[in-house]
């Protein structure tokens, strides 16, 4: 199971992300946008991640195109590494402005996102059939 999930923005009415097709966990994502925003900061850490119209395959820090290619067997001719950040495809169907009610609506997509550029807070949203509504927040302390 690849645990799909979005990740993007937080803009009231207007939250909205880009897909993700692995490792779409709370478990994973919170502690790797964690990381990769107490490096970079908010505002270029979603300007990467969400710039990606294609979507990415991964969002993992660690990834190199070692691993990409020898020990994921992901695509390389439909993507490629961004280095610090993961796997992003460069071709495909345009998979990102997925809103909060797209993401509930998805019959794949399992969590949704949103990275506040005020606050600096990570807001996260289980988005699977019969979930609570209801979303929770963590606080990103050392970010930049």
């Amino acid at each position: 199971m690849s645990d799909p999930c979005i990740v993007g923005r937080l803009g009231g009415d207007t939250a909205t992300g880009v897909y993700v097709h692995v490792d779409g966990t709370p478990e994973a994502m919170l502690d790797r946008l964690g990381r990769i925003t107490a490096r970079d900061g908010i505002e270029r850490t979603l300007a990467t991640i969400t710039g990606r119209h294609y979507g990415w395959a991964y969002l993992w820090p660690e990834l190199d195109d070692g691993d990409a290619e020898t020990n994921l067997g992901l695509p390389l001719h439909k993507g490629r590494v961004i280095p610090g950040y993961g796997f992003s495809y460069t071709i495909g169907p345009r998979m990102n402005r997925y809103t909060l009610d797209d993401a509930r609506s998805h019959p794949l997509i399992g969590w949704a996102y949103f990275l506040d550029p005020a606050g600096g807070d990570i807001h996260w949203y289980d988005t699977r059939p019969g979930a609570a509504t209801a979303g929770h927040v963590v606080t990103v302390w050392s970010r930049s």
